[in-house]
Parts: structure tokens; C-alpha cells; sequence
């Protein structure tokens, strides 16, 4: 069995993304850990298991549907780091927030990138 979606740079920067994310939740207080400290987690992982999933299916217009879900999930994950940031629970964002900015801008491209073709 191929898994091709390995082979896709958006969803290796997923991975990246995730490395960075769960690092930062580390840093959350204890009395977090579930609530944003989970939710960030399963947010994170969720952009990159969308990717893997949708890549899997037999249409572009399928393919592009879990896209846009792990777009969503993307947004949550900048949301949750905003929250932890006005909490005083984090310094700084910046540095995983241009990791957001540029998997967005890249999402956002493979999307409009799918046609209608069999991928």
C-alpha cells in the first residue's frame, strides 16, 4: 500500500507544526491539561491526519473538502494560541504563528491548485 501523502510537503509541515505546537503545550499549567492543552493537541494533529485522509480519497473535489477541514483545524490552533498568549500563559507565538501563516498559504494554494481530475 502507497501512503503518498507522506511524499506532500504540506503535510510534512504539518508534522512540523505538531512538534512546535506540542512543545508549547508543555509550557501550559497543569490545571489546563484538559482543557487547552488537549484541545491544542487534538487540533494540531487533526490538520495533519485531514491531509493524510483526504489525500486518500478518488476525487480532487473530495481531496479538497478535507483541505478546508484541516484549514479549520489550523484556525484552532492559531485561536487556542492566542487564548494561552492573552492568559500569560505563553511569551511568545510569533515563532509557531509564522509556521501557521505559511501551512495556511500553503493549503490555501494546493486547494485552489485540485481540479476535478482523479488524483
Amino acid at each position: 500500500m502507497e501512503f503518498s501523502y507522506r511524499n506532500l510537503k504540506v503535510w510534512q509541515k504539518s508534522l512540523a507544526l505538531i512538534k512546535s505546537v506540542y512543545a508549547a503545550a508543555e509550557l501550559l499549567p497543569k490545571h489546563e491539561d484538559y482543557i487547552l492543552k488537549q484541545r491544542i493537541k487534538t487540533a494540531v494533529v487533526s490538520v495533519a491526519l485531514n491531509i493524510a485522509e483526504g489525500k486518500s480519497r478518488k476525487t480532487a473535489k473530495e481531496f479538497s473538502q478535507f483541505l478546508n477541514i484541516s484549514a479549520g483545524s489550523l484556525h484552532e490552533v492559531d485561536a487556542v494560541l492566542v487564548i494561552c498568549l492573552e492568559l500569560g500563559y505563553l511569551k511568545s507565538i510569533d515563532e509557531i504563528h509564522g509556521k501557521i501563516e505559511e501551512l495556511a498559504k500553503m493549503l490555501n494554494a494546493f486547494r485552489g491548485s485540485l481540479n476535478t481530475n482523479e488524483i
